[in-house]
């Protein structure tokens, strides 16, 4: 049996930014050094209980590792700029949606005493208006309720 299916590769991008009351360097640290400990339950693919790192280095990667041993690469670094950005590369399996390339990037600067984080994404393939929606919703939840509530507790 055959299945095969055509389907038309669709872009779009987004942005958005939020002040974080602390330090460029130390909203770096955090974003970097501790995301474990701001990256929320449920953003995790590999269930509670798994651990996140991302190493901040060219050719570094975003990774969760479950207590079984399973692992899944979010992304790839494909730029570092330490203390200012970070450019990501993942890819979404059919199972997840796609499949989807996205190209994320974090950047800080100080502002008005604080980090301000500007997070963009630009997304390319198998892409609806409900995961264009899920992914910019997601991220907001994830930076602002995740890094910036822990970066400000």
């Amino acid at each position: 049996m055959s299945l095969e299916t055509l389907s038309e590769t669709r872009i779009f991008n987004y942005q958005f930014e939020t002040a974080i009351k602390r330090d460029v360097d130390a909203v770096w640290s955090l974003m970097t050094d501790e995301i474990n400990d701001w990256w929320m339950t449920d953003f995790r693919a590999l269930g509670e209980g798994s651990v996140m790192s991302l190493r901040a280095e060219m050719d570094g990667a975003l990774v969760e590792t479950g207590k079984n041993g399973e692992s899944l690469e979010w992304y790839r670094v494909q730029m570092c700029v330490p203390g200012k950005s970070i450019y990501l590369v993942g890819y979404m399996a059919p199972d997840w949606g796609g499949p989807t390339i996205s190209m994320l990037k974090l950047a800080l600067e100080p502002k008005d005493g604080a980090a301000l984080l500007t997070v963009s994404d630009a997304l390319m393939g198998n892409i609806s208006e409900s995961s264009i929606k899920s992914a910019q919703s997601g991220w907001e939840t994830l930076f602002r309720g995740g890094l910036k509530a822990y970066a400000e507790a």
